[in-house]
């Protein structure tokens, strides 16, 4: 049996989240940011670092997660939270190319139980002109 005083301690976690809404939706972003962060902490992992790339097409240039793959490429980040794959793009394709390339880089992807079903949030009031 290997000796495991040997071992380098492991180091904490570091956990970020990416989150995309098209079009630009505040409040939808808030919940499933507050979402992902209680994931982090049933999971005993630090508050994550937020990329947002709120209002941005899934085909558009995407600051937040050209930043994202940069910090997990310097090793600053390796776990990523989502809600689902789909954040990185609604083709199954390209998300999963996404999520391969940040575990390429040596992060864990973790999305929230049910593939990203999250509860049902109630309709808005309607409006009365």
């Amino acid at each position: 049996m290997p000796d495991d005083s040997l071992r380098p301690p492991r180091r904490p976690a570091r956990p970020a989240l990416y989150l995309r809404c098209y079009p630009a939706d505040a409040a939808g972003l808030e919940y499933q940011r507050t979402a992902l962060e209680r994931l982090a902490r049933r999971r005993g992992l630090p508050v994550p670092a937020a990329f947002l790339d709120d209002g941005v097409r899934s085909g558009a240039r995407r600051p937040a997660l050209e930043r994202l793959l940069e910090r997990a490429g310097q090793g600053w980040v390796d776990v990523v939270l989502v809600p689902g794959p789909f954040v990185f793009s609604l083709d199954d394709r390209a998300a999963r190319a996404t999520v391969r390339r940040l575990e390429a880089l040596g992060c864990a992807v973790l999305d929230l139980p049910g593939r990203g079903a999250l509860p049902h949030r109630p309709p808005l009031p309607a409006r009365t002109a």
